[in-house]
């Protein structure tokens, strides 16, 4: 150790300086390397800032969507016909406001082109008497049912508050779907032949004689009886 301490003080001024150089430049290359990854972390921060852009826009779509849905309001036209028919009520029309077939507020006067759901309370050979009722079916039967103070079962629900009876001439072709009790189908019979089996499954005309009417400028074309269980 003692030699080690007798070379140093024998080296020239210059190794001092040479050695201080050394020390001085180190540092310089210590500081360079901190600011180089505080900045890259700034970039990955700046890209999250731009997928939350793009979700904004994928909220912004779907308003669209549901202008559309109020857009469906308007009532169906014509011809109406039974096509094959069922023991199921028949689906709400546009503007029928969730009672089945073409609803049930027609408003005053003759009954306009449309399904409607009632009672035939008298019939000749030209006309019946019509007592209209509101049918509903499904989620929005225990929704209405309710809205009356009213239990509902089976899925279905028959409001009827107006005692008024309207008289609607029918087709000379008008055709009745009566139900077949025997077999929960249906007899295609003419109006003139209708009920064909008295005794059947809904005794018709009467205050109970449920049925759709289906009616077409202004005349009863097709009367298909409605089945509840």
């Amino acid at each position: 150790m003692l030699l080690v301490l007798v070379l140093l003080s024998g080296c020239s001024d210059s190794t001092d300086s040479t050695i201080a150089a050394s020390s001085t430049s180190a540092p310089p290359e210590t500081t360079t390397e901190p600011p180089a990854t505080t900045a890259t972390t700034a970039a990955t921060t700046s890209t999250t800032a731009a997928t939350t852009t793009t979700t904004a826009a994928t909220t912004t779509t779907a308003v669209p969507t549901t202008t559309t849905t109020v857009a469906t309001t308007t009532t169906s036209a014509g011809p109406y016909e039974v096509g094959v028919p069922d023991i199921y009520p028949l689906a709400a029309l546009p503007g029928s406001g969730g009672a089945a077939g073409s609803g049930c507020s027609p408003g005053a006067g003759p009954l306009p082109d449309g399904v409607w759901f009632g009672y035939v309370v008298a019939k000749s050979a030209a006309d019946i008497d019509f007592d209209l009722a509101c049918f509903y079916y499904g989620e929005i039967a225990y929704i209405e049912g309710a809205a009356d103070g009213e239990e509902v079962n089976n899925d279905y629900y028959v409001r009827n508050v107006n005692p008024t009876l309207r008289t609607i001439p029918v087709a000379p072709t008008v055709t009745v779907y009566e139900i077949d009790a025997g077999s929960t189908g249906f007899l295609n019979i003419p109006f003139s032949g209708w009920p064909f089996d008295p005794s059947a499954y809904i005794s018709c005309p009467s205050n109970s004689c449920n049925v759709w009417l289906f009616v077409n400028g202004g005349n009863v074309t097709e009367i298909l009886e409605q089945y509840t269980p």
